[in-house]
């Protein structure tokens, strides 16, 4: 099971990694800055460990720090964030990875993982608010 102190740390790492790179879909972000080689030698993000997220995305940060400037998020990406705050708690038990593919992305038997991470972030954000309501 998930500690709930590293639910909080990587969704706080995904929020400040977005703020440099914020023209990025979520799934575009992620893609880019810490699944490209993942997904490369394992063809999916359902897999990776939390502390290997966390640890990418601190290393994808000082990356992002040192090439470009922060952003202000849009209203979507705060919501998506927010969303995934409130939701991922209740599934503590999940990846990041697997916790996007089954309620941001939708589940990988209906999306195939590369096409899942180009959803746009209304779709993404319908898709969690769609599971908060139930």
């Amino acid at each position: 099971m998930r500690e709930f102190q590293r639910i909080q740390r990587i969704i706080d790492l995904v929020t400040h990694l977005w703020a440099y790179d914020q023209i990025l879909t979520l799934g575009s972000l992620l893609e880019k800055w810490i699944w490209t080689d993942w997904m490369a030698l394992r063809g999916d993000i359902f897999y990776s460990e939390d502390t290997q997220t966390e640890q990418r995305l601190n290393e994808a940060i000082k990356r992002a720090e040192a090439t470009s400037t922060a952003s202000e998020l849009s209203q979507v990406q705060r919501d998506i964030l927010k969303n995934i705050a409130e939701l991922w708690p209740h599934v503590p038990d999940q990846r990041f990875g697997q916790f996007l593919s089954n309620y941001a992305f939708g589940h990988f038997m209906s999306h195939p993982p590369k096409k899942m991470l180009q959803q746009n972030d209304e779709i993404i954000l319908k898709n969690l608010q769609n599971y908060q309501s139930q």
